[in-house]
């Protein structure tokens, strides 16, 4: 007899914290071959709610059913043997391994004691030839791209044959030209191995044109679950996030004359991996400038040039008047500079706590002359910059990994901009992973920093829309070149995307420098 109850069931799902309700009395069902979309802001209890679906938080109240059978995990381990796995948003691959290594990684092939290198790379390409997709398997995953990287942790995670596939905000670190494929990808594994997956994203254009059904989450409970065809963009908004919370961004007008006699930074040429690239661009003050280009452009590259991060062969530039030659991190911030990294966990220490982490870029401020910290005045000045950025947070004593990562940001940014003397502040990626409303109080910070308080402020994205609300003027990289400036009243997302791919305007190519496939 065919069983027609859905695959996983969620009954009544409850998780409490200290103090606060994280997920509350939560009902939905996932289908078979099902792709079930899940959002809402950060904060909005999808992490909890996932940890409980795959055992690493225990459940308070409530139950889960697969098809059918009432189930309870006391680890990770009995959620995967019960055909629920997930691939996290945080890479977990180690880098010096091959794709085939990575992929049996944890349930490796053995000879007695030794590992069977060739059973694991026979398993790995049948895995490869069941999805159907084209990667090297003998190449160590710290070579490949963001793209192919995603596909070796979900390879992994269908390798154990699992009935529901949770993908935690999958495309945050890809490309914007990877974004497509890999939707169809996703497609695909519900219908070529008969799985179901659980879609964490705050993408809605991605859910749209994948998902079967949404479930909105706020505050910890579900507040909507629908067919995507029955339901609109902007309801899904209205059920995740309060309109108050989305603030419109206001571009003051700017006379671009005056502009350049305000120059704060000029650069033309940087010689950086062997290579000399052209890179003409310059930063007045009390002005947003974005960085635009595809995946291996240099836009990030050029940056930690200039922030003294990346080691360059040579590099001259003028920054407020002075000619720089060299310096590395620590001087240039001494100078006024500062890029907040790509990666939020590259700008922070996770096992330390708030203090730890705001005081990090403070350490002679508040040492004494025998190397202790002053705890008084660093205490102090900790609730200075978690107040004046709105940071959420239970205690300064917690760790800030236990943080979303839109708090995580505003304490990456906040602290950056209480540094003495700042001039430059130059974010990458700073809302990647983030909910409708972190990202607009991202937004609207950035803008602050250039219309209040008169800093210049570099804004890298791979998200072109988000460029196109928030900066004055945009450099277009291809090949590690700068291949386009264009003001704000030129922004045009069709001409942009073709200077990105490599065009000039003529629909011609670039050749110099042209990029090499990620990793390569």
């Amino acid at each position: 007899m065919t069983n027609t109850a859905p695959l996983l069931s969620i009954n009544g799902l409850t998780k409490r914290f200290t103090g606060k309700t994280a997920v509350d009395h939560v009902c939905f069902d996932i289908g078979r071959n099902e792709i079930h979309a899940l959002i809402g802001e950060n904060g909005a209890g999808k992490s909890t709610l996932c940890k409980m679906l795959t055992g690493a938080y225990p459940i308070d109240e409530g139950y889960i059913a697969i098809e059918g059978e009432k189930v309870e995990f006391k680890g990770p381990a009995d959620s995967i043997a019960k055909g629920i796995n997930m691939v996290y948003q945080e890479r977990n691959l180690i880098g010096y391994m091959t794709a085939a290594q990575n992929i049996c990684l944890g349930s490796e092939n053995r000879k007695g004691i030794a590992l069977d290198q060739k059973a694991m790379r026979e398993r790995a390409e049948q895995i490869r030839k069941q999805l159907g997709v084209d990667i090297p398997l003998d190449v160590p995953v710290e070579k490949m791209g963001a793209g192919a990287q995603q596909l070796v942790e979900i390879m992994r995670a269908t390798s154990i044959q699992p009935k529901l596939l949770i993908l935690d905000e999958p495309t945050a670190s890809l490309g914007e030209g990877e974004i497509e494929p890999f939707l169809k990808f996703v497609k695909k594994l519900t219908t070529d191995i008969n799985i179901s997956v659980i879609y964490i994203t705050h993408k809605l254009e991605e859910i749209f044109a994948i998902a079967d059904k949404v479930t909105v989450m706020a505050d910890g409970r579900k507040t909507m679950t629908a067919n995507m065809k029955d339901i609109t963009p902007d309801e899904c908004v209205k059920a995740m996030i309060r309109g108050d919370k989305i603030k419109e961004v206001v571009i003051p007008p700017m006379d671009y004359e005056k502009q350049e006699q305000r120059r704060l930074l000029e650069v033309q040429e940087l010689t950086y991996g062997g290579q000399t690239h052209t890179v003409p661009f310059h930063v007045n003050r009390g002005e947003v400038v974005g960085f635009y280009g595809l995946v291996g452009s240099g836009r990030t590259e050029t940056m930690e040039v200039i922030a003294g991060i990346r080691p360059s062969e040579k590099k001259e530039f003028v920054l407020d008047g002075e000619k720089i030659t060299g310096g590395d991190s620590f001087k240039m911030i001494q100078k006024g500079v500062i890029l907040t990294p790509e990666l939020r966990s590259n700008g922070m220490f996770p096992s330390l706590n708030l203090v730890e982490n705001v005081c990090t870029l403070f350490v002679n401020k508040f040492a004494t002359s025998l190397g202790m910290i002053k705890n008084k005045e660093s205490r102090a000045f900790t609730d200075h910059v978690l107040q004046k950025n709105g940071t959420k947070y239970t205690s300064r004593n917690q760790l800030i990994s236990e943080l979303s990562g839109g708090n995580i940001q505003k304490i990456i940014i906040g602290r950056s901009v209480e540094v003495d003397n700042l001039k430059l502040l130059a974010v990458d990626e700073p809302t990647a992973g983030l909910d409708l409303g972190a990202k607009s109080e991202i937004y609207l910070k950035i803008r602050k920093l250039a219309d209040q308080l008169d800093k210049g402020v570099i804004f890298i994205s791979s998200e072109l829309e988000e460029l196109i609300k928030v900066c004055n003027r945009m450099y277009v990289f291809y090949g590690g070149n700068v291949v386009k400036e264009l003001k704000r009243e030129e922004f045009d997302r069709t001409a942009i995307l073709s200077y990105a791919l490599g065009g000039v305007g003529n629909g011609e190519q670039t050749s110099q420098n042209s990029p090499q496939p990620d990793g390569q």
